[in-house]
């Protein structure tokens, strides 16, 4: 079966985020927005309290049926705003208003957690945002005026672990859900916690930090993945090769694969050769190789602005590999663990591939 979840790919573009500056502020520096609705709790809650005793017209209104994530109840609904655009937010069950549509983009809930995003027509970026988060009752905990002006796709970041990595004008640091800065904006890119671990850099140099912001993995690697199953993916800094190390920073795949996958159901996919020609395999969580390298890839890439691939770990037991043919052709292979075939379906193009998934 093939899989459609997304993931990171940390084939030596691990955190491949952008930011530096010389201000090492310890607290969130909050810039002023022009409309003041997002600027005061009891703001907040007015557009609550109208929200759920108004409706908006049915001409203005279209319900999305998506249902957030995790335990909240709410989900998402827009109203059109202008000809080609329109704004979300977040209603009950009951259809009531609980967030009022007033955002530009409405994440989905993770550990009870849900990120707005409202354009900054003041930002030199044409990606820039002001970001802020609600919780599941709709309560704005989080102000929508933190400034991300790279672009939402790769800093509005969902909680993960009680904290969420948040990027302040050009440093990144960890807020708790109350908003309190729990780890100061000092870093130069900031992965999600996995494991009681994340991933973060200094001077180009990758390491990695604990909840308390301590530094548990000294910060000496040219690249570092987030931790998965207890292993990250890691790049020497004298070498070009990837190999695994565990949360204590020991090393259990020694550094010569080409490209690294991160673990999922004890298997990561690595691979021998360069980008255009590497040959895919998998390997078990001691570094033995237990599917030999011979696939041409191991996860599709949708390229253009997508950071994320698809594919790339084992879901139940499978994972979908591909081998490419004559003139554009790929057949989608599903394997096991062991790397016995499961099936197989041939396809005129890659293309073809994605469209059968998002169909």
């Amino acid at each position: 079966m093939l899989q459609v979840r997304l993931l990171t790919l940390s084939v030596m573009t691990s955190l491949a985020i952008i930011g530096c500056s010389k201000d090492d502020s310890a607290n969130v520096e909050i810039s002023s927005v022009d409309t003041t609705s997002e600027t005061t709790a009891e703001t907040n809650e007015a557009h609550i309290e109208a929200g759920q005793k108004a409706a908006l017209s049915e001409e203005m209104e279209e319900e999305v049926q998506i249902v957030a994530e995790d335990e909240s109840e709410l989900v998402h609904y827009t109203v059109a705003n202008g000809e080609y655009s329109e704004q979300c937010g977040f209603k009950n069950d009951a259809g009531n208003v609980i967030v009022k549509a007033e955002y530009d983009f409405c994440g989905g809930f993770n550990e009870g957690m849900a990120y707005l995003l409202k354009k900054n027509m003041k930002s030199d970026s044409d990606g820039g945002y002001y970001l802020g988060y609600t919780n599941s009752s709709g309560e704005l905990v989080i102000p929508v005026n933190i400034e991300a002006d790279y672009g939402w796709m790769l800093d509005a970041r969902d909680f993960s672990e009680g904290v969420v990595a948040v990027l302040n004008k050009d440093k990144w640091g960890y807020l708790d859900k109350q908003g309190n800065t729990v780890i100061p904006f000092e870093y130069e890119t900031a992965s999600d916690f996995s494991n009681g671990l994340a991933t973060v850099s200094k001077d180009y140099q990758y390491g990695a930090i604990d909840r308390a912001g301590k530094t548990v993995i000294d910060m000496k690697y040219s690249r570092l993945g987030e931790f998965k199953e207890g292993l990250a993916t890691f790049t020497p800094a004298d070498s070009d090769k990837n190999g695994f190390i565990n949360t204590q920073g020991k090393v259990i795949v020694k550094p010569i694969w080409d490209q690294t996958m991160p673990f999922s159901e004890g298997r990561a996919a690595v691979a021998k050769g360069d980008y255009e020609n590497a040959k895919w395999g998998f390997i078990d969580t001691s570094g033995n190789v237990v599917i030999e390298p011979k696939y041409d890839h191991a996860y599709i890439d949708p390229m253009g602005d997508s950071p994320d691939v698809i594919g790339g770990y084992f879901e139940d037991g499978t994972i979908d590999v591909y081998q490419d043919g004559e003139n554009g052709q790929v057949t989608a292979i599903t394997i096991d663990k062991n790397g016995n075939e499961l099936k197989r379906k041939k396809y005129d193009y890659l293309s073809d591939v994605l469209e059968e998934m998002y169909n």
